[in-house]
C-alpha cells in the first residue's frame, strides 16, 4: 500500500518533460523519506530547495509534491505590509470573530 502510495505522490508530468515520471521511496524510521533520482531530476531541485506536501481527505492516500526553489524565499516581503502590520490585521480579524 505504501509503495502505491508513493508512486501516486511522485508520479507528474511538467512541461519541461517529454513523459510522466514516477518512483519509489520508502518511508523509513522518523518519517524520512529520501527523494529517488529521477523526481530530483525531473524536478530540477537542488540543495536547499524547499518541497511542499500537500494531502486533501477528498483524495485518500494521495499527496501532491510541489517545488518552492530557495531564490523565491522572501521575494513577497512586504508585499502586505510589514510584520507588524500583518499581525495587527490577523490580530483584529480574530478579535471581529468573538463579536
Amino acid at each position: 500500500m505504501i509503495g502505491r502510495t508513493l508512486i501516486e505522490v511522485l508520479r507528474m508530468t511538467t512541461p519541461m518533460l517529454d513523459r510522466p515520471v514516477a518512483a519509489q521511496a520508502r518511508l523509513r524510521a522518523k518519517n524520512q523519506l529520501t527523494l529517488p533520482e529521477p523526481i530530483v531530476e525531473a524536478l530540477e531541485a537542488q540543495l536547499d530547495d524547499v518541497l511542499v506536501f500537500e494531502a486533501d481527505p477528498r483524495e485518500p492516500g494521495v499527496a501532491h509534491l510541489r517545488l518552492i526553489r530557495r531564490e523565491f524565499a522572501g521575494s513577497m516581503t512586504g508585499t502586505y505590509g510589514t510584520t507588524r502590520d500583518v499581525t495587527a490585521f490577523i490580530r483584529e480579524e480574530h478579535a471581529a470573530w468573538g463579536e
